[in-house]
């Protein structure tokens, strides 16, 4: 082990200045802690606002407002989420408390080289200009007789014991050095060498490592200080990372996603699902039974909801339990820490599905995609998986706020026996008010109601379009794109949709997400899935797929809520394949029509682009809605 120093000595030498390494350093640990310390305050005196900002934000990355659904039970609830990320409690993290007690290690660092620098500096203020003869009073060939009789004149005249200025004791000290420098030989070879008695200021770290040349203390000093900085905190992030392995990106547990890739298949149903779902880690993992009351609970609860035990077991789960508790809304039933098991749960089991429908996607199965749509609303809007598959409409409006199973079935009287979700939100607000006020909505209800049609999604289809990039023909083997242009009719100019109305839901942030797909249905094709992350009023969804050999063929594009159970729409789309002898031939004709000549050059590919108006460009789209 050897210590590093750094610094030179004083005037007489010429070398840098002793004082520099130690600005070095304190200026680049000031760019670390000043900005690291500014955040940590920040956190504390204002928790959670970036948590609350990216969360609930104002406006899109594309400058487009938000809009939430403001019914009186969502807005409570984004209230509650907002004051809990606003809270300080959650800064007491492991993370957090990390950070601080390495930002208080550098502070702590930083204020020892600040003192080390005031030492430093103090001590070449010291010897600033210091002449040992004009301080003794004698001329530079006073020998040294002449020399000790000077220096005992002044050492009476400045001792402390016998001078009480306050400024003596610094004088007398400087007397001592002087004198020292021209009788000690050692102090007159350092004042030589050095420009004081005292050597060179030596500023030290200690370090484990061997002895390093002069040469190269500048280069080991940025190295340390750069791996301390950054190697430490990046350190902790892996280690932190690290104890978090079982979980994959999504937060899904690695297992629960192993079993989801093995288990979905092109004719798995949602039944199938659910039993997944349920049999998953992040189900099996809820608290057990606390006391003999809650078990008395589940159970009786579980007979009520007719909940069967999973096949090789002897009882019932507390997951299945409270899934059909949450599905057929008997929430009431629940005591406070079943609910808050629940919460947990539904929180995961919404992971959960939206892994289902990443996977599903990637496989290309269709059934098993709707399926996990099934489940996913069944989740988030609290509605019974058997009649959401059903597709019946008194299952669909449940979502509507405040109209239970009884009103439902009184409002879908008369004219509005074949009533859904989308013809609900399609009405007219005042026949829709007068309706529900027939069925016993109170004013706040029919407030809430009314909000509740204005945030659900009115999806209109102005375009669909089959094209390859940079040509105005589809021809055999292209990779062509499925272009499908929408409005939520329900948002006004400027404005986004933001979180679902998931009244049942722990959170308020289910997002208003929609899935394009697209089958060829002429002859059986296989069925793309891309989930559409355009927000906007104006939205656009697009997917690619490989064209089939040349002929004719009609497209089935369905756009599939993810947020609502009833507002999934149809569209076909016809388009045309042409094998390349075909499509050259089109183009001859073409440059023979508008004068370009003829021949096989194919130089102008491309001209029209992919929103040419040709026999490929735009489709006549056919709803299938109804």
């Amino acid at each position: 082990a050897s210590n590093l120093v750094f610094g030179g000595g004083g005037g007489g030498s010429g070398d840098e200045d002793d004082s520099s390494t130690l600005f070095f350093l304190l200026s680049l640990l000031v760019c670390v802690v000043g900005p690291w310390t500014f955040a940590v305050l920040w956190s504390l005196i204002w928790p959670g606002a970036a948590e609350v900002e990216k969360t609930f934000p104002a406006k899109t990355e594309q400058g487009l407002r938000v809009r939430n659904c403001q019914t009186q039970a969502m807005s409570a609830k984004r209230e509650a989420h907002i004051a809990r990320l606003k809270s300080r409690s959650t800064l007491c993290t492991r993370g957090f408390l990390i950070r601080t007690v390495i930002l208080a290690l550098l502070w702590c660092w930083l204020a020892y080289i600040v003192i080390q620098l005031q030492t430093v500096l103090a001590t070449s203020s010291r010897y600033a200009n210091f002449d040992p003869y004009e301080l003794l009073g004698v001329g530079r060939s006073a020998g040294k007789a002449e020399v000790k009789k000077a220096f005992r004149k002044l050492s009476l005249q400045l001792h402390p014991d016998k001078n009480p200025d306050p400024s003596a004791v610094e004088r007398f000290i400087l007397v001592k050095k002087a004198y020292d420098s021209l009788t000690d030989p050692v102090s007159a070879q350092n004042y030589k060498l050095y420009g004081n008695p005292d050597g060179p200021t030596r500023v030290e770290i200690g370090m484990a490592i061997p002895s390093i040349s002069k040469d190269q203390q500048g280069i080991v000093l940025v190295i340390f200080v750069f791996g301390f900085i950054l190697g430490v905190p990046l350190s902790l992030i892996w280690c932190l990372k690290g104890s978090d392995s079982e979980v994959a990106p999504n937060g899904v547990l690695k297992e629960t996603m192993e079993a989801l890739a093995n288990g979905l298949s092109a004719s798995t149903d949602a039944r199938a699902l659910q039993a997944l779902l349920l049999s998953s880690g992040e189900s099996t993992a809820v608290t057990p039974l606390r006391s003999n009351e809650e078990a008395e609970a589940i159970n009786a609860l579980a007979q009520e909801l007719r909940v069967k035990a999973a096949k090789g077991a002897t009882e019932v789960r507390k997951a299945d339990v409270l899934f059909l508790a949450h599905t057929q809304r008997c929430h009431d039933k629940l005591t406070g820490p079943l609910l808050e098991d629940l919460n947990v749960l539904l929180a995961k089991w919404r992971l959960v599905s939206r892994a289902m429908l990443e996977i599903a996607a990637h496989k290309a199965l269709p059934a098993a995609h709707e399926a996990a749509l099934e489940l996913h609303r069944a989740i988030v809007q609290a509605v019974d998986l058997a009649s959401a598959a059903s597709g019946s409409g008194g299952s669909e409006l449940l979502q509507v706020p405040h109209l239970d199973a009884e009103r439902g079935k009184k409002w879908r009287k008369g004219p509005r026996k074949a009533a859904n979700l989308a013809s609900f939100a399609e009405m007219a607000a005042e026949e829709r008010r007068s309706s529900l006020e027939a069925v016993g909505l109170s004013e706040q209800e029919l407030l809430d109601a009314e909000e509740f049609a204005k945030a659900v999604p009115r999806i209109s289809v102005s375009q669909a379009k089959v094209f390859v990039a940079g040509e105005d023909i589809v021809c055999e083997d292209d990779i062509a794109t499925v272009r499908v242009k929408f409005a939520r009719e329900n948002l006004a100019e400027g404005e986004a949709s933001g979180a679902a109305h998931t009244p049942f839901f722990p959170d308020a942030v289910i997002p208003e997400a929609w899935w394009l797909s697209f089958t060829v249905v002429t002859r059986g094709g296989k069925t793309r899935l891309v989930r559409v992350r355009d927000a906007g009023r104006d939205a656009v969804a697009e997917l690619r797929f490989k064209v089939p050999s040349a002929g004719k063929y009609r497209g089935r594009i369905k756009l599939l809520s993810e947020a609502y159970a009833g507002l999934d729409a149809e569209y076909d789309v016809h388009f045309e394949v042409k094998t390349e002898k075909e499509a050259k031939a089109l183009d001859r004709t073409r440059r023979a029509a508008s004068g370009g000549g003829g021949g096989d050059d194919d130089s102008g590919e491309g001209s029209g682009g992919e929103d040419d108006e040709d026999e490929l460009g735009d489709f006549e789209v056919e709803d299938l809605a109804d």
